[in-house]
């Protein structure tokens, strides 16, 4: 009987990775059901435990991300080791950015060990405004190296949007493009965790969901503050939140609102248009892909300076979407999306394949 070995992210209360360690193996398992593919077994890699604790604007604790990455691996290699790791076994890394990949492929090419690796991808160099791609600006030599001897030590490389695996692509140009799959990410758990939120009252907060991080733009909304008086603009991760109080927030949200320069799917937008609120976001990115005829112009939020001249055009269409809203309608349009894009149907077709 094979094994479907997980490596999970760690949980962190603000992102979604919490949900994850909880929700992935339940889906998992309930696919296999569906499909009547019991001869499978989910298996979740052991890991050390972290205190939960994020940097201001960061999405890992990029010390204690190495500690329990590290862990997952020592864990995995004892059970190469004894053997329970078997052939026809598959390993996937809920995160692409691990050092394990390399590690997992290096063990199975010289014990012969017929092993499939499958790898998701969140983030990386590769993305100029993403974190480690501002950071490592001087240098990616190194990390575009590693990015892509990842992608090619993977048998199967997974992208939520149409929009990143191009990115992906057009940058690091692997040798190969084959392994590539657009399959959404698995979080069709979504609409019964934010069930009926989108009936709540009142609808009075315009919600800022992201990292208050510089690829963000978070002070364009600032910016726009004043002009929204009847309203609480709040930016949701400006404080430390429980899971239960942020979602209390999008339950709040007539508006949800971004000027993100860097986004490859859009988690927070999805979960406040689960609770009704409308997505204001730009015509780029996967934003375009996804939300389409939603969308502002991208020229509007091109930078902090950019936006100024912008401010009217962008009260009015902020004014706007909060006189048409909808609750019911954006929550309809949502569960839509969803079905493409926070579904993981596509992924666990392509992990259990023959």
């Amino acid at each position: 009987m094979p094994s479907l070995w997980i490596f999970d992210i760690e949980p962190h209360e603000q992102r979604y990775t919490s949900e994850w360690q909880t929700y992935l193996p339940q889906q998992l398992n309930d696919y296999l059901q569906k499909k009547n593919l019991r001869s499978w077994n989910v298996k979740v890699v052991p890991s050390a435990p972290t205190s939960g604790k994020l940097p201001k604007g960061a999405f890992l604790n990029f010390a204690e991300t190495n500690v329990y990455k590290s862990s997952q691996v020592s864990a995995f290699a004892a059970e190469v080791q004894n053997g329970v790791v078997k052939n026809g076994d598959r390993v996937l890394f809920t995160d692409a950015w691990h050092p394990g990949v390399i590690q997992c492929k290096y063990m199975a090419s010289l014990l012969h060990l017929d092993v499939k690796i499958d790898v998701m991808w969140h983030a990386g160099s590769y993305d100029a405004n993403d974190l480690l791609g501002q950071r490592n600006k001087p240098n990616k030599a190194w990390s575009y190296a590693f990015e892509k001897s990842v992608f090619e030590a993977a048998d199967r490389n997974y992208f939520a949007t149409e929009y990143h695996k191009k990115l992906f692509l057009s940058e690091i140009k692997p040798y190969t493009k084959r392994s590539a799959r657009v399959v959404g990410w698995p979080m069709e758990y979504l609409p019964d965790l934010l069930k009926d939120r989108y009936k709540s009252t009142p609808k009075d907060v315009i919600l800022f969901p992201h990292r208050m991080s510089v690829e963000k733009q978070p002070q364009i909304l600032r910016d726009l503050t004043p002009y929204f008086a009847s309203h609480n603009v709040i930016f949701a991760q400006s404080m430390k939140r429980s899971k239960a109080e942020y979602h209390d927030l999008l339950a709040r949200s007539v508006i949800c609102f971004s000027a993100s320069k860097q986004e490859t799917l859009g988690i927070g937008t999805y979960e406040a248009m689960l609770c009704g609120a409308v997505p204001i976001v730009p015509d780029k990115l996967s934003y375009t892909e996804i939300y389409g005829k939603l969308c502002y112009p991208a020229s509007w939020a091109q930078n902090i300076e950019k936006a100024k001249p912008h401010t009217h055009q962008f009260v009015k269409f902020i004014q706007q979407a909060i006189g048409q809203n909808s609750p019911t309608d954006m929550h309809k349009t949502a569960l839509k999306i969803g079905k493409i894009y926070f579904s993981g149907g596509a992924l666990y077709a392509e992990l259990f394949r023959r």
